[in-house]
């Protein structure tokens, strides 16, 4: 029995190269990667803003990180394969994948066909038509470098990592043209029917309709139609006959509308939003000529004069009155009175007895002792009292 699926060779060893594939050394496999990291697109992970992804998805040729790569497990390996740069076997053909595809050229056919966010919704963006067309030509590309080394059979491909932009918009275009053209097929073949995703006209000619011929026939006995309140173009067929032709009618509009409810209304109002101004009438001055009571200047003069004269009288006055309170004080204090000013008696001078100054006695200075001793002297003075008192 030969087992040469899965990861199980003919020898019996185990590998991840899969049926019929050869694992690189470590060493040839960390020197091309190291490649690969140095490029600036490749140091951010394609679904995220983590840095420095390690792992990768095969399918599509991006770097992932260790999160991202958890949801690209999920959606299984039809739709996405995910392997780790550093912990797993690659084949040739794998990394061959990641240096034609990038994070770069993926992004630029991502954004370019409608899917402008690449942080999120990521089970949408990769089962997209868009998605389907990237992988598709990149594993052309992967299978054409494989031929150059004479592992598969077939035609090298040329142009590299620009063609594979190329060839995938042209997959995309003839996608789109042949969806539309099998739509279109649908719709003849069902003859006017309508069918999925395409819309069919509702509405019939009159000559299509049975008891017509090309125009509408109203029975008789059916009322005319009448003319809307705002006028409009009558006839037998629509329009109003006149002895000139047809001619454009406008009817008055009737007292019950509601522009003429409203003109009415805007018609009392302004009548009685008007403004009232009162005549302002000021009394004349009966004192002084004129109806506005101003003083003339020789008054004006003349009042302040005498305001003048009032106020020098008063500072005389006051000036005499406090040189008068100042003579009295003095003479009361030298005990002469008021000199008969009055007729108050004359008040005698009483004499003062002055006590002696004490001398101040100085005590004798305090002899110096020391800390020690001071010490001492309390302790002593504490154990007396404290004896004392027994």
């Amino acid at each position: 029995i030969e087992i040469m699926s899965g990861n199980i060779q003919a020898d019996g060893s185990i590998t991840a190269a899969g049926k019929g594939e050869v694992c690189i050394a470590s060493a040839t496999k960390n020197a091309q990667f190291r490649k690969l990291k140095n490029i600036p697109a490749n140091t951010i992970c394609f679904d995220c803003p983590n840095v420095r992804p390690t792992w990768a998805s095969v399918t599509y040729g991006v770097f992932l990180c260790l999160d991202c790569s958890a949801s690209h497990r999920q959606m299984g390996v039809h739709i996405t394969f995910v392997r780790s740069l550093d912990l797993d076997e690659w084949t040739q053909r794998q990394i061959d994948a990641m240096r034609i595809g990038g994070n770069d050229n993926a992004k630029k056919f991502f954004r370019k066909h409608g899917c402008t966010d690449l942080k999120t919704k990521t089970d949408k963006k990769y089962t997209s038509k868009a998605a389907v067309a990237y992988r598709a030509e990149l594993a052309k590309l992967v299978e054409a470098e494989a031929v150059k080394r004479g592992e598969g059979v077939g035609a090298p491909a040329e142009g590299g990592a620009s063609s594979l932009l190329d060839n995938a918009d042209a997959i995309m275009k003839k996608s789109v043209a042949d969806e539309a053209r099998t739509k279109l097929d649908a719709a003849r073949a069902n003859g006017g029917a309508s069918s999925a995703g395409t819309l069919q006209p509702s509405a019939k000619l009159a000559s299509q309709m049975s008891g017509t011929k090309g125009r509408l026939v109203t029975p008789s006995g059916t009322p005319g139609a009448t003319p809307p309140a705002s006028g409009g173009l009558l006839s037998t067929n629509g329009l109003k006959k006149s002895a000139g032709g047809p001619r454009l009618v406008l009817r008055k509009p009737s007292s019950s509308t509601a522009s003429s409810r409203l003109l009415k209304k805007g018609s009392s109002l302004s009548s009685t939003s008007r403004l009232r101004v009162n005549k302002i009438t000021t009394p004349a001055s009966s004192s002084v000529g004129g109806d506005l009571g101003f003083e003339d200047v020789e008054t004006t003069q003349k009042n302040l004069e005498n305001d003048k004269k009032k106020a020098a009288e008063d500072k005389k006055r006051r000036e005499e009155e406090d040189a008068k309170l100042a003579r009295e004080l003095q003479n009361q204090l030298n005990g002469l009175g008021n000199g008969g000013t009055n007729g108050s008696p004359t008040s005698t001078a009483v004499p003062v007895a002055v006590e002696p100054v004490k001398p101040v006695v100085k005590s004798p200075p305090k002899p110096k002792v020391s800390a020690h001793q001071e010490n001492m002297m309390k302790l002593s003075s504490m154990n007396s009292d404290f004896f004392s008192g027994m």
